[in-house]
Formats: C-alpha cells, sequence, structure tokens
C-alpha cells in the first residue's frame, strides 16, 4: 500500500491535524480530511491519530494512496459528455488540457453537467477518483471565467502524489494578468490571509483569521491606467490572485466581483481612459489565464513544463500595447 508523507514546518507547530491537512491538501474540505482520518487513510508518526490531535515541527504525516476512493463526498458521478477540449499533454498517468474562459471544472453548486470533468469522462477510460465523487480526476481547479492549464489523474497513486506536491508546493504556476493600476513595486510579495466574506458568502475578503495565502507578482508593462501582470502563487486558495491585487490598489480588469468593473476605469485620467477602454472591450470575463504549470512528473520524476496558449481576448489585447519585445516575450503561448 503506498504512501505519501509531509514533515510538518514549525511554522504549522501546535495547529490540529484536520486544519493543518485542510490547508495543505488544497482541494480537500476540513470535512472530508476528517473523513480521511476517521477511516484510517493516515498516519501521524506511523499511528492512526484522532481529529483534534495537535501537530509538532519535525512530525512526519501519511497519507494513503486510497486518499481519493476513501475522501468521496456524497455526489453523483459525472455523466460522461460530448465536449471539445484541447490537449496540451498526456501519457499513461496524467492529462494537461487547456480549460477555456467559461467551463466549470467539476459539477456542483447548481452546475450538473456540461464541465470539464463531463469532456474528460467521455474521452477517457480511465481517470483516478478523485477528492470526491463528482470530480474524478481533478487535482486542481481553476475559476469558471480563468482559463489555462488543468491536470488530471489517470491512477490513485498519480492523483496522491500531485495532490501532494501541491499541498508540499512543489508545483509552479504562472498566471497572465490585466489589471486596472499599478502596484507600488515592479515585483514583490503579497502576504494576506483569506477568509470567506461573512457579508456575500460567494466572495473570498483579507482576514486575520483566514488560511496562509501568498502571491508573488511582476509587473510586465504598463500603460494608460492599465497593467499587464505577471502572477505566482505559492498557495492555492479560492480566488486569491482576485482578492490579493484587488486588496493591494490593482484589481484584475473586468473581475466585477472584486472591483475591476468598467466604472474603475473612470478613476483613471481622462486622456489615458481611451487606450484604457479598448483594453477592457477586449474581454467579457476577468482578464486573468493560467498560461504556464511546472512540475515534477509524479511517475518518471521528469521535469514538466506545459504552457496553455493565450485565448483570442488576451492575444488582442497585447497587441494594443504595440510593443515587439512584449510579443516576443510571449511568441511561445501567443
Amino acid at each position: 500500500m503506498g504512501r505519501e508523507q509531509i514533515i510538518v514546518q514549525s511554522k504549522d507547530a501546535g495547529k490540529r491535524l484536520d486544519r493543518f491537512l485542510a490547508e495543505h491538501l488544497t482541494d480537500c474540505s476540513r470535512a472530508q480530511v476528517q473523513r480521511l482520518i476517521t477511516e484510517g487513510a493516515v498516519l501521524y508518526n506511523g499511528i492512526h491519530p484522532v481529529k483534534r490531535q495537535s501537530v509538532a515541527a519535525g512530525d512526519s504525516i501519511e497519507i494513503d494512496t486510497r486518499i481519493a476512493q476513501v475522501s468521496g463526498g456524497k455526489g453523483a458521478v459525472p455523466l460522461p459528455q460530448e465536449i471539445p477540449i484541447e490537449i496540451l499533454y498526456e501519457d499513461d498517468f496524467l492529462i494537461a488540457v487547456y480549460k477555456p474562459s467559461g467551463l466549470v471544472v467539476h459539477p456542483g453548486n447548481g452546475v450538473p453537467d456540461g464541465t470539464l470533468v463531463n469532456a474528460l469522462l467521455y474521452r477517457e477510460q480511465s481517470l483516478s477518483d478523485g477528492f470526491s465523487a463528482e470530480r474524478p480526476g481533478i487535482v486542481h481547479r481553476l475559476d469558471k471565467e480563468t482559463s489555462g492549464v488543468v491536470l488530471a489523474a489517470k491512477k490513485n497513486r498519480i492523483h496522491t502524489r500531485l495532490a501532494a506536491a501541491f499541498a508540499g508546493r512543489k508545483v509552479s504556476k504562472w498566471y497572465m494578468g490585466l489589471c486596472i493600476g499599478k502596484p507600488g513595486t515592479v515585483d514583490g510579495t503579497i502576504d494576506l490571509p483569506l477568509d470567506r466574506s461573512r457579508r456575500e458568502p460567494v466572495k473570498r475578503a483579507v482576514s486575520t483569521a483566514g488560511k496562509e495565502a501568498r502571491t508573488s507578482y511582476e509587473l510586465v508593462v504598463y500603460r494608460s491606467g492599465i497593467s499587464l501582470m505577471n502572477f505566482f502563487p505559492h498557495t492555492g486558495r479560492t480566488h486569491q490572485i482576485r482578492v490579493h491585487s484587488s486588496s493591494k490598489g490593482f484589481p484584475i480588469l473586468a473581475d466585477t466581483l472584486y472591483g475591476g468593473g468598467k466604472d474603475r476605469i473612470t478613476r483613471i485620467e481622462p486622456c489615458e481612459r481611451p487606450f484604457a477602454y479598448g483594453i477592457y472591450k477586449c474581454f467579457t470575463r476577468h482578464a486573468l489565464h493560467a498560461y504556464q504549470i511546472t512540475f515534477d512528473h509524479p511517475e518518471t520524476s521528469e521535469q514538466m513544463c506545459i504552457r496553455a496558449p493565450l485565448p483570442a481576448d488576451f492575444r488582442n489585447a497585447l497587441r494594443m500595447f504595440d510593443d515587439p519585445e512584449l510579443l516576443q516575450r510571449f511568441s511561445g503561448i501567443v
């Protein structure tokens, strides 16, 4: 029986085991983690722990490769549906696909079908069981409007290894975003914990009581109130990049949920607004694209780098900057 290991770092010492695992297994809720512990899929220093167990620095936590099976929720297994998807990479162990804006990753929250999972099930004979019945193969997610690379596992042991890599922050993700406004520095890291908003449950908000969330950024180019940004999330919280950029005064363009709507452009100097409005008109969704992911292959240990091509709205927006060097920099994905 294969197991994956996580070593507790000093910054996490004293946390409850279920909370610690919920923070590190980014696609697994606290309730699912508690079910894992109850059903014996977790060993703490070699023994079966209780949910209220506190963790200490240097301690070893092992997760059974059956994690996808025992953490399954009560949702129905999705049906295969013939939905076109673009394959970026595939082998016997995993598949990387391009998720277009508007496609939900898996069923749930009033979306019973028509998702990336339904498309994958139509194409693939074998996917891992996933963290719950409605998420076979899914190791991580993107918001509905965010386009880009999504990985899926074909085997349970691969799913567990990929999940452990995400939890151990051994997977690097690159996002391109267009923002209204400009960061205070050319590059930096936003380190602000996030929690569900008490006023609007669909939103996330900065909160001292929230989970750790860190996002590094790089300003690629700024012109007339619009910033082209690279984002590098170190954690995988819901809406993380969108909340972090908004909290620092440069919300994602066309992100009406977090202050990036058309009215925000009225704060730009009048002489600069025509360019800003021109960029805004390129998008019918928030301007965020997950264009690259790198990781060690969970079976072969080969270093993988998978890129998703820029969609038409981003290509059109980049051309408006009229900067040949900019287009050359992203020539591999344009």
